[in-house]
């Protein structure tokens, strides 16, 4: 009789390589057991405060390769779609800058952190200062605006 075995081999295993993931989880097992306790995780920032509670699913004490991977996928989702949010209201802030009449929108810099706006560089007049910040207000998802904006006739 012939016996058939499956072998589940990802491209990655095939190269000899393994994902961030896989990387991040061997180096900070530092026992080389398999497993994350609480100690090993919380070298990792992701894994502070309540975090490791969170990703132990099974609720034993330890991250598996996959309790791990699967935590770290959704923070880095969190913080991917938080930077892209971020982009956008720079972008928004922008091009309300490049239409506004009397404003020169080059010596403006926007930055922008968790929907918190920085402005930076320089304005004309205390109005122009003024109206850059009560524009970047207007976007919306912005939720402060830092006026760093000098005047400089």
């Amino acid at each position: 009789m012939l016996s058939t075995q499956v072998f589940a081999v990802t491209i990655d295993d095939m190269r000899g390589e393994q994902t961030p993931y896989a990387q991040a989880f061997k180096a900070l097992d530092s026992d080389g057991n398999g497993k994350l306790s609480k100690k090993e995780a919380v070298k990792d920032k992701d894994f502070a405060h309540s975090a490791f509670a969170k990703a132990d699913k099974n609720h034993n004490g330890s991250l598996d390769q996959d309790e791990f991977a699967a935590y770290k996928s959704k923070v880095d989702n969190a913080e991917n779609k938080q930077t892209a949010a971020d982009s956008a209201i720079t972008a928004k802030i922008k091009s309300k800058y490049l239409v506004e009449k009397n404003f020169s929108s080059l010596k403006v810099s926007v930055e922008t952190k968790d929907n918190g706006v920085i402005l930076s560089g320089f304005v004309d007049s205390e109005e122009q200062k003024a109206r850059a910040e009560k524009i970047a207000m207007g976007v919306s998802g912005v939720k402060s605006v830092k006026n760093a904006l000098v005047v400089k006739p």
